[in-house]
Order: structure tokens, then C-alpha cells, then sequence
């Protein structure tokens, strides 16, 4: 049997903390969304597709409490109309899990339009949703980065991918040392 005590840490209780989760309609970020609603987080999640959402919110609410909205992050007002609607339903935001991304081909295989929309997906909105979240948390706040061993791997035929997931690893290290005063928390999670 595991005693707690042996890892010298207090396991923080999440009851009545409340989250963002973009990305929260599939994937991981749909998992952390109803893990979280079951340990009494109230969440806030976003996607791209109504029926995801839907899907989503109906095993959120069969575990917790929690509402969405759909959004194509890429838009900056789409960006505002997440955070109002969040803001709206979870008052403040004590927990930021920066998740939603989509797949992006290599760079030989895309067009502008289409690499401009990847990486404002992957790499421009993890920075602007991390910022609008910082923006309205107070001490004891923790922000999640979903990252990607991609940009460890760095394998081939997803590079544009590979580039916003290197962006976001370049990126917390330095972000976490600019909240740290402020004692707003930011990891990033590699799966």
C-alpha cells in the first residue's frame, strides 16, 4: 500500500477550482476535461465541432459541471468570445489546460493559406490563450501546456507541426519565469 507521506507532498485539492480546457471536445483534452469534472472542477471547455462539443459536455455532465462553446481558435474574436463565455460561466479561472491543435502536414505538402491557419492554430493561439488566461488569474493559478514529442522526435512529414510544438517547448520556460512573481504556475506535458 502507497502512503502519500512518502512523497513529501500534499496532493492539492482540485474541488471547487475551475478550468479552461482548449481542445476540451476530443482527445486528451476531452479526458482532462471529464478527469477534472469528477474531482469537482468546474470546466469550461472549447472545439472546433458542435457535435464534439455536445459529446463532451454530456459525459462532463454526467461526472461534474461544465459548459463550452464552439470555436476556431485561430480567429482572434474567436479567441474573445471563448475567454467571454468562460468568464461568463466560471467567474475567475484558476486552471488553464492549453491543449487544442490540429494535425499539420510537412511543409513541402502545404500551401500558405494552409500553413498560416497551422501554425495560428498550433503555435499562435497557445500563446494568445495562455496570455488571455494569465491576464484574468490570480496567485495559486497553474497553466497547462499539451505539447508533443514531436519536437523532440522531430520526424519528418510533419514539420510544420514539429515547429509549433518546438515553439511551445522554447516557450514555457521562459513564460514560467515571467509568472513566477505573480506564483501563476505553467508546465508543459509532452504525450
Amino acid at each position: 500500500m502507497i502512503d502519500e507521506q512518502d512523497a513529501h507532498t500534499e496532493k492539492p485539492d482540485l474541488d471547487g477550482r475551475r478550468a479552461i480546457i482548449t481542445g476540451g471536445t476530443t482527445g486528451i483534452g476531452r479526458a482532462i476535461a471529464v478527469l477534472l469534472a469528477s474531482y469537482g472542477v468546474r470546466v469550461f471547455i472549447c472545439g472546433r465541432t458542435p457535435e464534439h462539443l455536445d459529446d463532451a459536455l454530456k459525459r462532463i455532465d454526467e461526472v461534474g459541471d461544465g459548459d463550452g462553446i464552439s470555436v476556431d481558435l485561430s480567429l482572434a474574436e474567436d479567441v474573445d468570445r471563448f475567454f467571454e463565455a468562460a468568464e461568463s460561466f466560471l467567474g475567475e479561472i484558476d486552471i488553464a489546460i492549453i491543449n487544442a491543435a490540429i494535425p499539420a502536414a510537412a511543409l513541402a505538402d502545404s500551401g500558405e493559406s494552409e500553413t498560416r491557419y497551422q501554425l495560428d492554430t498550433d503555435l499562435t493561439a497557445y500563446l494568445i490563450c495562455a496570455q488571455e488566461a494569465a491576464r484574468r488569474m490570480s496567485a495559486g493559478s497553474d497553466i497547462i501546456f499539451i505539447g508533443s514529442m514531436s519536437a523532440v522526435s522531430k520526424r519528418p512529414g510533419s514539420s510544420i507541426y514539429v515547429a509549433a510544438k518546438s515553439g511551445i517547448q522554447g516557450f514555457v520556460p521562459s513564460f514560467r519565469k515571467e509568472l513566477a512573481e505573480e506564483d501563476i504556475k505553467v508546465g508543459l506535458i509532452e504525450p
